[in-house]
């Protein structure tokens, strides 16, 4: 007798037809949703992603890594809508402020390819919502479905890029079921890797996602005229989800389409920088509030309790920090630098992102005081959350206990923290992160001032799908967006597609608000 896991796919019995493939169950269902199909409280999260990634663009127009990427590659809007998508995905990563959701960096490909299309005059403003949606759902299934896998890829998962990249360009162009078959087969079969070493130490982050974008546009246009993807790229034993995961999760793909959005599960950056740093930044925020501005010589350390992925994000990135020679991207991972910018002026932006503010001697002194603690009450807390890995680890059930990172910080407790989990989320109406810090800063005179965050502000929960529109709002302010420009934006659902042309082209259009 054969018996199967959750999620495994059973043998078909004899004379039966095989089961259609991940790639063409999802294929079919994600190109025949329309904006009517998709609730409204998805939608209102697709808008402030919307809003919210425009303003991460609008961020580094302003800054020197910006200027390069479009003095290389063109403007941000283009008429060759893949080149358009190209240099808004570089520009909407390049400094880590665009928005993650379960599971993953949806928005490069996603909203980019989406603004891309719709700059090129294809879609009204309910098609930009809903192919954004649908390229959020493609991306987000794929990447949960890969997601118990070594830590840290982050925006390095580039497959998220190809599946939202991918999907974005198909939904928007009305593709035939064929057509998103082989053009999704095709972008997962070229997945491009790029290497820790190079993002840290280079500018390479700002290409990190827009490679893989423009390399799944290219696989649309190849599946466009006619050639083939492999049809069974996801799930086949040499696939992308056996390629990538330890322990696969092939039943995430398809599980609840249509009634499971993952678009729910947004969270939106007040900062710039890794979404697993936010919570300690809040805290710093709070610290400031109380102490006023601090430097090294009022301080003998900043102790940081983090989850585990906190504490193993900064000694990943230790060793390629190098005070005010060190490179930008390495500054948007670096807890140190953004908690002593904090502590000193108050706020984190893309301003404290430039190579004058990373050159600052004092800031780097400061730095240098803080510690990072794993603390595993903030980590278990952070697992029975949806993202980024609670629900992941729902899903997999008995599974999970062949992934080797599990039982690297769970120890003996891992069973008792998989039994506590429950089951998977039938919805994801509401989903949770939970990435907490609790900052403690002793000053020199032996005074200890303490501040706490279960959740950093933004991160998805009950406060964000209240407050994600007031959120963005402020983001997208912050980097000089117009009011009636944000209003434009707000309203996308009522314009035709010229007027949602225009709209997009205002949002980007830095120093001629």
């Amino acid at each position: 007798m054969t018996s199967t896991r959750p999620g495994d796919t059973a043998p078909a019995p004899p004379g039966d037809a095989p089961r259609a493939s991940l790639t063409t169950r999802l294929a079919a269902w994600a190109r025949r949703v329309t904006h009517e199909d998709i609730p409204e409280h998805t939608l209102a999260a697709a808008r402030s992603q919307l809003v919210s990634n425009l303003a991460a663009v609008r961020g580094s127009l302003e800054h020197p890594v910006g200027r390069k990427i479009v003095n290389a590659f063109g403007p941000p809007l283009q008429s060759d809508a893949g080149r358009s998508a190209y240099v808004l995905a570089a520009l909407a990563t390049a400094l880590d402020f665009d928005e993650v959701a379960y599971s993953g960096h949806v928005s490069a490909g996603a909203v980019n390819v989406a603004v891309a299309e719709a700059v090129r005059g294809g879609l009204d403003g309910k098609s930009l919502l809903a192919t954004i949606v649908v390229a959020n759902e493609c991306a987000a299934r794929v990447s949960a479905a890969t997601i118990l896998s070594p830590f840290f890829r982050g925006q390095t998962n580039t497959h998220c890029h190809l599946a939202s990249a991918a999907a974005a360009r198909l939904h928007a162009r009305r593709a035939s079921e064929r057509e998103w078959a082989a053009g999704l087969g095709m972008a997962f079969g070229i997945l491009a890797v790029p290497l820790h070493h190079g993002v840290v130490t280079s500018d390479v982050k700002a290409l990190s996602a827009a490679a893989p974008v423009r390399l799944a546009l290219d696989a649309c246009d190849a599946a466009a005229h006619g050639l083939a993807g492999p049809e069974a790229i996801l799930e086949h034993p040499e696939g992308l989800l056996a390629h990538l995961s330890v322990v696969p999760l092939p039943d995430a793909v398809t599980e609840g389409l249509g009634h499971r959005w993952h678009t729910d599960t947004l969270t939106y950056k007040r900062f710039p920088g890794s979404a697993y740093l936010h919570a300690a930044f809040d805290c710093a925020e709070r610290l400031h509030r109380r102490l006023g501005a601090l430097d090294a010589s009022r301080v003998r350390r900043v102790l940081v309790h983090g989850s585990l992925l906190t504490w193993q994000m900064e000694r990943k990135v230790a060793r390629d920090l190098h005070g005010p020679d060190t490179s930008v991207s390495a500054a948007t991972l670096s807890i140190g630098y953004g908690i002593a910018t904090l502590l000193s002026t108050g706020a984190f932006g893309v301003r404290d992102l430039t190579p004058a503010a990373i050159g600052d001697e004092a800031r780097w002194s400061l730095a240098d005081k803080v510690t990072v603690e794993h603390d595993m009450l903030l980590s278990e807390r952070m697992v029975r959350a949806t993202s980024p890995l609670g629900e992941a680890l729902r899903q997999a059930g008995d599974r999970a206990l062949d992934w080797p990172e599990l039982h690297a910080w769970g120890g003996e407790d891992v069973p008792r923290i998989l039994a506590g989990l429950g089951a998977p989320a039938e919805t994801l109406e509401n989903a949770t992160m939970a990435i907490g810090a609790r900052v403690a800063v002793e000053l020199t005179d032996g005074t200890v001032v303490t501040e706490e965050c279960e959740a950093f502000i933004g991160s998805a929960g009950p406060a964000t799908r209240r407050d994600h529109r007031t959120l963005v709002r402020e983001k997208f302010r912050a980097v000089g967006g117009a009011e009636d420009v944000l209003c434009g934006l707000e309203g996308i659902d009522l314009l035709d597609p010229a007027g949602t042309a225009r709209a997009l082209s205002r949002a980007v259009a830095v120093g001629t608000d």
